[in-house]
């Protein structure tokens, strides 16, 4: 899962050569934040927070994500079970001997 179209304005995130990145970043559950709005196939790169409160934020970016992945594993797993009631199967009244 990733969360898209985050931007900073600087101070945030440091490219992997050490310059600080300013623009579109986008937070993948497991990988942390990328530069670009959105994911995409072709490399790209990770951008390291540059303080705790950059770390902060990407953590509970990732945790917000971890919990919705959660919820709709949930969601998918649920048995579709028939409802059941026993006076819908009682017969009328007749044994059947």
């Amino acid at each position: 899962m990733v969360r898209t179209q985050l931007y900073t304005s600087g101070g945030e995130f440091n490219l992997p050569d050490g310059t600080n990145y300013i623009g579109p970043y986008h937070v993948h559950i497991d990988n942390g934040a990328m530069v670009g709005g959105f994911h995409k196939t072709e490399a790209h790169d990770r951008l390291t927070p540059a303080n705790a409160s950059a770390r902060s934020k990407v953590r509970s970016i990732q945790q917000e994500l971890s919990n919705e992945a959660a919820a709709n594993r949930r969601n998918t797993r649920r048995p579709r079970t028939a409802s059941y009631s026993p006076a819908s199967t009682a017969s009328s009244g007749s044994s059947g001997y």
